[in-house]
């Protein structure tokens, strides 16, 4: 898994507080690049994307897409029911599908999921990216285009599957961000 982000960059930029470590697990229900990713480099859980650590297989199991869809009484499509679920963005569920590593995501109240990165480490590419832009959002007389277009550079340059659907939940945040809703 081709990553450009370590557990060193990821703790610089959200505090020790804000990266989450998923347990390793022997055997592991996810494939041997993801488990090592998640279990050394992590995931960040701040404002803007919220984790859920403690990945496992267990039906009953929250963290288990079929599961929790089932707690809200919400379909679910089938192939998606053993998708672990990673964490939330401000109006989405980002899943892995633990076999192949893609990320999905299931925008708020969509019944069907989008492919959103090709593995973690494009998400958690995506997100630092999406950090930086709102890091520097928030700084006097941002250029707010500017920003947008560095992050698409960013973002499509490592792996261009977020930003390839117009109608994606990425492409939906950064038009938020042009019309000044952050």
């Amino acid at each position: 898994m081709n990553s450009s982000v370590d557990y060193g960059d990821l703790t610089r930029l959200y505090g020790m507080d804000g990266v989450v470590l998923y347990p390793i697990q022997d055997p592991s229900p996810l494939d041997t690049a993801t488990a090592q990713f998640l279990g050394s480099v992590g995931l960040p859980n701040d404002r803007f994307f919220s984790s859920r650590a403690g990945i496992s297989g267990s039906e009953r199991d929250p963290y288990v897409l079929g599961s929790l869809f089932a707690l809200d009484n919400r379909y679910c499509p089938e192939e998606s029911r053993g998708w672990h679920v990673l964490g939330y963005l401000p109006a989405a569920l980002v899943t892995l599908a633990p076999f192949s590593g893609a990320v999905y995501i299931f925008q708020e109240s969509a019944r069907d999921y989008q492919l959103a990165h090709r593995d973690v480490a494009a998400l958690v590419h995506c997100l630092t990216e999406f950090r930086k832009l709102e890091d520097a959002y928030n700084s006097p007389e941002p250029d707010v285009e500017d920003l947008v277009d560095t992050f698409r550079e960013a973002v499509n340059s490592f792996d261009p599957t977020p930003l390839s659907d117009p109608d994606s939940e990425w492409n939906r945040m950064l038009e938020e961000v042009l019309e000044e809703m952050w």
